[in-house]
């Protein structure tokens, strides 16, 4: 098997997924396996330009979606912390200088 048809079958299968999913938001996980599939197909050398940007596009919009995704999910944690009183508190979860 080529690695023209390789890819043409890759392409058709990313496309095939973004549109199934058109309608609905995907996943965190959905987006990043579209995402990685998006990345092998872009790391072929015989991609056509056409192919290449659109597939680009569409890694660009994924990328800003999971990202708002995260930023979401980060937004809704809270961490029990006991207070000076002995009482639990409900603080936002801060995630400055963990790494």
């Amino acid at each position: 098997m080529s690695t023209n048809i390789w890819t043409e079958d890759l392409f058709e299968q990313v496309q095939d997924k973004i549109n199934e999913n058109a309608t609905e938001e995907p996943s965190l996980e959905t987006g990043l396996q579209h995402l990685e599939m998006i990345v092998k197909i872009l790391e072929q050398k015989d991609l056509p330009l056409e192919k290449a940007l659109s597939l680009f596009k569409e890694g660009i919009g994924l990328v800003q979606y999971c990202s708002k995704v995260l930023d979401q999910a980060e937004k809704q944690m809270e961490i029990l912390l006991e207070g000076p009183d002995g009482q639990l508190q409900i603080m936002p979860a801060s995630f400055d200088g963990e790494g």
